[in-house]
């Protein structure tokens, strides 16, 4: 059995759903955001991929994710973020509230990363779609296939990429600078705080802390005035 053929989630089992209808105008200049809300399906997939083509073809000044997600699909975690690295559009993710294990992989693919107030990211270790823990060679071959691509996605995006084995990986402890951010046999979740804090003169993963997504247009120079916020219909 290969690895594309296993039935594996981050987290929690995603629904099988699928978007349809019409998505609101989007004009030049403006900026869009799109909601990952809930378990991380192919039907996100599908949502976020024709958000991200009528946003281009209309000339958006960039692409803002509301993400409250508790996890889901691998397979469209990994669809998502592809799709997120393709794009020219500039992608901003806002952590609102819960980033959980597909939801931190996700925001990987963003140049930067906002927290709400009270939010967490985090915890991505790969089980079945049972929810049930994998057998322990199969485990370490996820594990070593999955937090490798993902740590190229945090790579090309600037962020820390061995956040991706704090997230992933039980087996391994992880460093920023001196400081032993994660131990050995311990799974990383991230506070807002935890998540914004300096070290060594950098955050470990998060730009700053905001409390929506107007905000985070606003921190990052363009016009939260100018939002248009798409949501998924038809399901």
């Amino acid at each position: 059995m290969t690895l594309r053929n296993v039935p594996l989630v981050l987290g929690l089992l995603a629904a099988a759903t699928t978007a349809h209808g019409a998505l609101p105008t989007v004009r030049a200049g403006e900026v869009v955001v799109a909601p990952i809300h809930g378990p991380v399906s192919e039907a996100q997939f599908f949502f976020l991929r024709r958000v991200i083509k009528q946003s281009e073809q209309a000339g958006a000044a960039a692409l803002i994710l509301d993400l409250d997600t508790p996890g889901g699909a691998l397979s469209a975690t990994e669809k998502i973020t592809q799709a997120l690295l393709k794009t020219q559009l500039p992608v901003y993710a806002f952590v609102n509230t819960n980033a959980a294990s597909a939801g931190a992989l996700i925001a990987l693919a963003a140049q930067e990363i906002f927290m709400a107030p009270v939010s967490a990211i985090g915890a991505a270790a790969p089980v079945m779609g049972t929810g049930q823990e994998m057998e322990k060679t199969m485990n370490a071959k996820i594990v070593s296939y999955y937090s490798g691509y993902f740590r190229s996605v945090a790579a090309r995006r600037g962020h820390n990429p061995e956040l991706v084995d704090a997230f992933m990986n039980l087996d391994k402890e992880v460093k920023v600078g001196d400081r032993v951010l994660n131990p050995k046999g311990a799974i990383l979740t991230l506070s807002a705080q935890e998540a914004t804090e300096q070290i060594d003169g950098r955050p470990v993963l998060a730009r700053g802390i905001a409390d929506s997504a107007a905000q985070v247009a606003d921190k990052v120079g363009l016009d939260p005035a100018r939002i248009v916020r798409i949501e998924p219909s038809g399901f």
